[in-house]
């Protein structure tokens, strides 16, 4: 015996409790697959729809579950033994539930769809049903007897009649593959413009005490007047004062920034160390300071389109640094770095190690003057607040759109417009399994929710943006429906583009974050840049490798696509032809990535394309 344990090692309790570990995970997985999944007939004879989703915000689930039960209670269902039932699961475990049961034949009938490049060309189309002969038809929920009583006669007979995608507020572009050219989703929500939430106690507490610092001329805010000797100021004094003044959220790009330094100075002097000017966190889109850099990085569009009158695509961009049009040298990068500086100045300490929850319980808690979100945080935010246990510890909020520079402000040459929102489209878009044995209760389902009548109804409990055409939003979310003015956000130069290689997008994220927090001061993050941009193998010219695969891989399945479309048209299918028409064109024009080899013949004519 006691050489059995001098010989035995420990490493196999390790091997032993690892094994364990695997199976109970396996069987559980199972267990929990054979629940979720399965669309045998339950204990009561009923076939069990599922329908999947990641959208856990206060009231989706409830609004979602009101939906399911009142399509549920309808005769025709009930007759087919049918039960729509909905699974909400984290979004941080989503995509690996939703792949491995989409390999395995196990997906729900219904699931969102999330934007990633997994699920995305041949993946689509090899889980996913096309749904493009269905939108062309009228929405069968949209007929009179379905609608909201009095409606507008127009509305009414355009409901009935319009084909099921032009009932959509976007046509339902957002449902569009144009790899595939074919509908593959059906969105039932919208959640509009990004927008600045207020907490105005703090803001009149701020103002009140900024005011009497500019009353006094304070040392802190005498630098935050602009003038032609201090041009580091943020807005003319006279203005500045004006809006200390009234009771108005900050309306400019000036009085914001002013309104921040004020909310430092005023915490420090009544000894509120939690208090923040801006709670933000490590979810880039929570950081307010990015979206300026929409406005600083367009100014060069025309000059580094290849094909004037299309969207800016990621290797124009690309191309532009090769060609000498901008680097982190340029005007607009250099004043952007500093813009970006002085905001973070203004988020929590170790914002990065904050995640978005986090970042909205400071400003629901009163530690925060202002947060930036998008429309779906709006009920968590009123809910959170509106359900503090003290009643003094509820606040009034107010929400506004991120502020441009008035003439005479800093920064007035570059953010004097603002980017459209008029590109919003419908979102939470659902797909149905190409696998599954209830796809006609599927659709059915997803026409129901996305009537007009149940739509609006749903999205009015939500506190979400509807997507059907006259459906009317929730009193919460007027301030969320996108503003049209502006310039669009496809003449962004975007450095972290999803097309762009991976090597650029990884290295300016890390570099940025570096800069951000002071790790690395700009010199060093051009640096780093200008070393990943001019390395053969993983920069510019590993861009261009990467241009012309990835429209490889899109002729690939445009030509698959195509073949289906032929087929469907000698089937005698009108729409299809259309398809089939737009399909071949984009063939011409962009079959095996012949547009990025003309442009890179044209700039570089003496040169081979690049290759591995």
């Amino acid at each position: 015996m006691k050489r059995f344990f001098k010989n035995f090692s420990l490493n196999w309790i390790a091997v032993a409790l690892l094994l364990g570990a695997f199976i109970f995970s396996a069987v559980r997985f199972y267990l929990i697959t054979d629940e979720n999944t399965s669309a045998e007939a339950d204990a009561a004879g009923k076939r069990v729809i599922r329908i999947a989703h990641w959208q856990l915000e206060p009231g989706f689930r409830e609004s979602m579950q009101w939906a399911i039960d009142t399509y549920n209670a309808r005769p025709e269902v009930q007759a087919a033994n049918i039960e729509i039932a909905q699974l909400a699961l984290p979004s941080k475990f989503y995509n690996q539930f939703i792949y491995v049961h989409m390999i395995s034949g196990t997906a729900p009938d219904i699931a969102v769809k999330r934007d990633t490049a997994t699920i995305k060309g041949n993946a689509l189309s090899k889980f996913f049903t096309p749904l493009g002969s269905y939108v062309e038809q009228p929405n069968p929920y949209n007929a009179p007897e379905y609608q909201v009583p009095n409606l507008p006669n127009e509305l009414s007979q355009f409901l009935a009649n319009a084909p099921w995608r032009d009932t959509y507020f976007d046509g339902m572009q957002s449902a569009y593959d144009p790899s595939l050219s074919d509908y593959y989703t059906i969105p039932i929500s919208s959640w509009g413009g990004y927008r600045i939430f207020y907490n105005l106690e703090i803001l009149q507490a701020v103002k009140s005490f900024a005011l009497a610092a500019a009353t006094a001329n304070d040392t802190w805010i005498q630098p935050l007047w602009r003038s032609p000797q201090q041009t580091e100021g943020f807005i003319p004094q006279a203005a500045g004062r004006a809006w200390l003044e009234n009771d108005q959220v900050p309306q400019t790009l000036g009085q914001f920034m002013l309104y921040c330094q004020a909310v430092k100075q005023y915490a420090e002097a009544a000894q509120q160390p939690y208090l923040t000017p801006i709670s933000a966190s490590s979810y880039g889109l929570d950081q307010i300071g990015n979206i300026y850099g929409e406005q600083f990085l367009s100014r060069n569009w025309k000059s580094l389109s290849l094909d004037l009158g299309s969207s800016l695509n990621t290797m124009e961009f690309i191309a532009g640094y090769e060609r000498g049009i901008w680097d982190f040298d340029s005007p607009e990068f250099l004043e952007f770095f500093k813009l970006l500086k002085l905001f973070t100045s203004y988020y929590p300490n170790g914002f990065l190690g904050l995640d978005r929850e986090q970042a909205r319980r400071r400003f629901v808690l009163g530690q925060a003057a202002v947060y930036y979100a998008g429309g779906w945080d709006a009920s968590s935010i009123y809910k959170g607040v509106n359900s503090r246990d003290k009643i003094e510890d509820r606040f009034p909020i107010e929400v506004a759109p991120s502020p441009i520079a008035a003439p005479g402000e800093r920064w007035d040459d570059w953010i004097d417009e603002r980017v459209t929102e008029a590109d919003a489209k419908g979102g939470v878009p659902f797909t149905i399994n190409k696998r599954s044995p209830n796809f006609d209760w599927a659709l059915d389902f997803l026409q129901y929710i996305s009537s007009h009548r149940i739509n609006e109804a749903f999205n009015q409990r939500s506190e979400w943006l509807p997507v059907i055409v006259g459906a009317k939003p929730p009193a919460t979310m007027q301030a969320f429906i996108p503003i049209v003015q502006g310039f669009p956000k496809s003449f962004i130069l975007n450095m972290q583009r999803y097309d762009a290689p991976a090597s650029i997008r990884n290295a300016y994220g890390h570099s940025m974050k570096l800069y951000l927090t002071g790790d690395i001061e700009a010199a060093e993050f051009k640096a780093r840049m200008a070393e990943v941009l001019n390395n053969p193998k993983i920069g510019t010219r590993r861009a261009w490798l990467k241009a012309k695969q990835d429209a490889v891989d899109n002729t690939r399945a445009n030509d698959r696509t195509l073949s289906v479309e032929r087929l469907n048209v000698e089937l005698g299918s009108e729409s299809a032809g259309q398809r089939e028409r737009a399909l071949f064109y984009i063939g011409l024009t962009q079959g095996e990535g012949a547009h990025v080899e003309r442009w890179w013949h044209e700039l570089y004519p003496e040169e081979e394309y690049p290759s591995y």
